[in-house]
């Protein structure tokens, strides 16, 4: 009944005409219920705003668009801490959509860990507010929560609440605000710079509050935003734990104010994290941990991944930072070892003892003057979230001058290349290589870069691009190939002369052929998007529906050969796990109401789901985890009685049956979807389908068994499925093709490439 209502109310904000009515409704509502929770700081509402507001009046403020504009109700509630885990938090505010979901599961502020207090005090799950309602009516008695234990801050209520509204109302009239300097002797001490670019500041503070739990561990933290709440958390973090360290400095200086922090640290080993980076508290301490093995005059740096996913850095030599703008997967090449000596560190994110920092900190490359030896961590790594700062040339060769130490000749030999005459730069190359195949035939090691739609980060886990992308990839290795994968971002990186060949995985953005070597396009999604450019200038086109393209092929002029999803067979296979009887579904809500799994639930079906953004569509009851790791699915659906599945409309339409299927059967499964052209050939009964709601809740009411082959049968179904629809018989059809295509295309520094044109 709740879904329905919600979809009713979606289609009328859908309509120009009822929707500033539904807006004026959905405010009032918000309000009404963000009023009952009674967690409005009526001093931190005033102190951002310069004015004595009433409950009411604030909230109002809010819900009418203040929360997009940083305006905050409580300082216990960060919006968007909260709010990429909520339906619609992109749409409504964060906080009624915490106040209406059940709080388990999530967490709501970098600076306590609302479901440890959950744990702590479980009548907070159902008080008015959840944890955050919870911890804000015990203040008084008990102050507020902090940390990961979220055990009560050392400082009461009545010291904490002038700190908030003082910060507040500093960010409101601005100014800077100097470091305090260092009161207790310290081991360690990390020292951030938050800059105006940092999208996620609650990741960067959740990780300092962590690394400053040791006792003998201290953070230093820099806003260079105007954030109001940045400088809010900042302060409390300070409040809350003496041995941290804040100021608010120009935004346009980071070094700078890195500088000023650890002029005031009583550390003995810094480790310095430059703006809008990634870091957290483990790389943090084990930064810590390299430099405290190593002798005095040693700093070392982690990998340093630029945003768009590329190599940023790898150290720096006289010509700049070295492998800038490679693939991540061009480390490999230098082995297991962890640590590489280079001529020099860039960017700001190393650690070093305090004593051998004997100069300020000046540039985007910084850290290429600290110490007498500069070594790369490459099992660590931080990641620029927007983009790497331009190289600050002439530091890095004042630095790289001024000590002994390896060419940058030599860290490219290590890591595999050979310098060229000619060519877009990097002039390198890989040398020649070859190998045999299984059917004795020999050829080239060609290097493979394969492109994808999908972001960078930790997002980028939820994405299904992803994961076909890494096992195609493995799939192309065991066939002897180099093969590198680049994230949407990255499509365009300027090391893209150096691929043998080039795969554009086509999902839901476009993808245009590389102009080096040789060029493949593989349509595995989204069918309806893809135009006569889209198609342009690949050497081959391949797609995931036979009937598609027939089709397509005629209409955009190409021939287009049918090359279906498929299934990572090295992994998805039956053990012998026992069938158990629920009813499994994995996958994202899609923001939608996904008739497959809704429907079955609202008829009182059993069905288990898995995966984020369900709240809000489906009872919580029916969520066992908002997702689950890839290594985890085999076993899930092996031992599910059936597991559900659905296509987006266009796939469904034009025959696209999506890789899911290809996994589940593959594992020895047993699947109930909607009906594509196709999926009954593939799959010989392993897979069911339906074509209405009504046959598909009638499938899952009556006898499941009774809807499948019988158990010699699917295990055959299953054994052919690994056979001819692997990933490992994807990557010998791709190798094929790339091999005869190779002579047709211009070619990049590749002697792999060239020997083949030859």
């Amino acid at each position: 009944m709740l879904s329905a209502l919600r979809s009713r109310v979606r289609a009328a904000r859908d309509s120009s005409f009822l929707r500033p009515v539904v807006a004026r409704v959905d405010r009032i509502w918000w309000a009404r219920v963000i009023r009952r929770a009674d967690i409005v700081d009526l001093d931190y509402v005033r102190a951002q705003t310069g004015r004595k507001l009433s409950e009411a009046a604030a909230v109002r403020r809010y819900v009418r668009g203040g929360f997009r504009d940083g305006f905050r109700l409580s300082p216990l509630f960060v919006d968007s801490a909260v709010g990429d885990h909520l339906p619609e938090a992109w749409r409504v505010p964060a906080l009624y959509a915490y106040l209406v979901a059940d709080p388990r599961g999530l967490q709501v502020s970098p600076l306590w860990d609302a479901q440890v207090y959950g744990e702590r005090h479980p009548d907070a799950w159902d008080a008015p507010g959840g944890p955050v309602g919870h911890a804000w009516r015990r203040r008084e008695e008990h102050s507020l929560p902090y940390g990961p234990a979220a055990e009560p801050a050392g400082p009461g209520w009545a010291e904490l609440s002038p700190v908030i509204a003082r910060a507040a109302h500093r960010a409101r009239v601005g100014g800077e605000v100097a470091a305090t300097p260092g009161r207790i002797p310290l081991e360690r001490e990390l020292i951030l710079a938050l800059g105006p670019d940092e999208w996620d500041v609650d990741e960067s503070l959740a990780e300092a509050v962590l690394f400053a739990e040791h006792e003998a561990h201290g953070v230093a933290v820099a806003v260079l935003d105007d954030r109001a709440e940045d400088w809010v958390l900042a302060s409390l973090m300070a409040a809350s734990n003496p041995r941290v360290r804040v100021s608010r400095r120009r935004h346009d200086d980071p070094a700078r104010a890195l500088s000023e922090l650890v002029s005031g640290s009583t550390a003995e080993v810094v480790v310095l994290r430059g703006p809008n980076e990634t870091l957290t508290a483990i790389d943090a301490g084990a930064l810590a941990d390299r430099v405290e093995a190593e002798p005095i005059g040693t700093a070392v740096a982690p990998v340093w991944r630029d945003g768009d996913g590329t190599i940023a850095a790898l150290g720096a030599g006289a010509a700049g930072r070295l492998l800038a703008g490679h693939p991540l997967e061009d480390i490999a090449a230098l082995g297991t070892d962890r640590l590489l000596e280079v001529p020099a560190l860039a960017g700001l994110t190393v650690a070093v003892r305090r004593a051998d920092i004997t100069s300020d900190l000046e540039g985007a490359d910084a850290a290429s003057r600290l110490g007498d030896r500069a070594l790369i961590a490459l099992d660590l790594e931080t990641r620029t979230r927007s983009t790497a700062p331009r190289a600050d040339l002439d530091g890095i060769r004042s630095a790289v001058s001024d000590r002994h130490s390896p060419g940058t000749d030599d860290v490219l030999r290590r890591a595999g290349w050979e310098p060229v005459d000619e060519g877009p730069w990097p002039r390198i190359r890989r040398p020649r290589r070859t190998v045999v195949r299984e059917d004795g035939t020999e050829v080239p090691v060609l290097r493979w870069a394969l492109r994808t739609a999908t972001p960078v980060g930790p997002r980028a886990e939820g994405w299904g691009d992803t994961h076909f992308a890494r096992a195609l990839a493995a799939a192309l290795r065991r066939q002897g190939q180099e093969v590198v994968i680049d994230s949407y971002a990255a499509r365009t990186r300027p090391t893209r002369h150096l691929d043998d060949v080039t795969v554009a995985l086509r999902g839901p953005e476009p993808l245009e052929a590389s102009p080096f070597g040789v060029s493949l396009l593989w349509v595995i999604s989204h069918p309806d998007e893809i135009t006569r450019a889209d198609v342009a200038g690949f050497d081959r086109v391949f797609a995931a529906s036979a009937p598609w393209a027939r089709a397509a092929g005629t209409e955009l002029g190409v021939d287009i050969t049918p090359l279906l999803q498929c299934t990572d067979a090295t992994r998805f296979r039956p053990v012998g796990r026992e069938r158990g009887d629920d009813i499994l579904f994995v996958g994202t809500a899609r923001g939608i109401l996904r008739p497959s799994v809704v429907e079955p639930i609202r008829a009182g079906i059993p069905v288990t789901v898995i995966g984020p953004d369900w709240r809000g569509w489906i009872p919580a009851s029916r969520i066992r985890a908002t997702g689950v790791s890839n290594d985890e699915l085999p076993a899930l659906y092996e031992s599910a009685g059936v597991v559900l599945n659905d296509h987006w409309p266009a796939m469904q339409r034009h025959g696209f049956i999506g890789n899911r299927l290809f996994d589940v059967v593959a594992a020895g499964g047993r699947a109930i979807s909607d009906r594509v052209e196709g999926i009954d050939a593939v799959f010989g009964g392993a897979v069911a389908t339906y074509d209405t709601v009504p046959e598909l809740i009638e499938m899952l009411s009556g006898d499941r068994d009774a809807v499948f082959p019988d158990a010699a049968t699917l295990t055959a179904v299953s054994e052919r499925i690994r056979a001819e629809h692997s990933f490992d018989a994807r990557a010998r059809t791709l190798l094929d093709a790339a091999l005869r295509a190779v002579p047709t295309r211009s070619l990049g520094v590749s002697d792999s490439a060239a020997r083949l044109a030859e």
